[in-house]
């Protein structure tokens, strides 16, 4: 019994220690990566961070966030961002945001706000993480615009996962329902008010493939689009149904080349 419980005490010192070595290593990355995207000309600027769930999870926060490329004059601020993990399992995480969320561009800013944001991250074993799904929800999106409109949605949905046979090709999906501009914007798009309040559908499937692989290089290297078709692509209001299918193609100056075929 002395044996056991010594063996027991042991075995849970090594994994506090593990534990506390890959949450300081992720502390380490994740400052890295913001002093890297600042050097490299973004705005990068977080006030503290921090990992908690000893000592089976690995959930790290990031405060006062605000993320822009440069040259494109927009910048994402959020009062948080976290990571949630599991120590054992470095290759699945849930991202978590908060329910209030601001888009400067240069056409204004944006409010995001909803009751829920989440996203579930699945990358493939392996020390590149490369990137074999995601899947995320927003529920109640509400967006504000300084301009003077909002519009607000029952849901949206969206998944991505890596086309089987085509590391370098992502599948996506994109669903969302009730999307409802206030009576102004409604006004500007339906200036006869002959159609619903709310667009009652927006779909999207598509195939998107990349230079290379999304993985862990890509926010130093951020891989290219070279194709992009276009299954099945719906707006539905009332009764008008537009919808678009095709493909286009990307060459190395970033011009497209193919047809996509609209239908109203």
């Amino acid at each position: 019994m002395r044996k056991l419980t010594g063996l027991v005490v042991v075995l849970f010192v090594l994994w506090g220690g593990w534990w506390a070595f890959t949450s300081r290593m992720e502390t380490r990355l994740v400052r890295a990566a913001f002093a890297e995207r600042k050097a490299a000309g973004w705005t990068a600027d977080y006030s503290s961070l921090g990992v908690a769930g000893f000592p089976n999870r690995l959930d790290l926060t990031v405060n006062d966030i605000a993320l822009g490329a440069p040259g494109t004059g927009v910048i994402w601020r959020a009062p948080f961002a976290q990571v949630l993990g599991l120590t054992y399992n470095p290759w699945h995480v849930i991202a978590a945001f908060p329910n209030s969320q601001e888009i400067e561009t240069p056409a204004g800013t944006f409010t995001l706000g909803s009751s829920r944001m989440e996203a579930s991250l699945e990358t493939r074993p392996g020390l590149d993480f490369t990137l074999a799904s995601i899947v995320a929800v927003i529920d109640k999106p509400v967006v504000t615009a300084s301009l003077g409109w909002q519009v607000s949605a029952d849901y949206v949905r969206a998944a991505t996962r890596q086309v089987p046979g085509r590391a370098s090709a992502q599948e996506i999906g994109v669903e969302t329902a009730n999307v409802a501009p206030d009576a102004a914007l409604h006004a500007a798009l339906d200036p006869t008010g002959t159609l619903p309040p709310a667009l009652s559908r927006i779909y999207l499937d598509a195939e998107a493939g990349f230079t290379a692989p999304i993985d862990r290089r890509s926010a130093t290297t951020p891989p290219l689009l070279t194709d992009l078709a276009v299954k099945q692509a719906d707006v539905l209001w009332g009764p008008m149904r537009l919808s678009a299918t095709g493909k286009v193609t990307v060459d190395a100056p970033g011009i497209p080349a193919g047809r996509i075929t609209l239908t109203a």
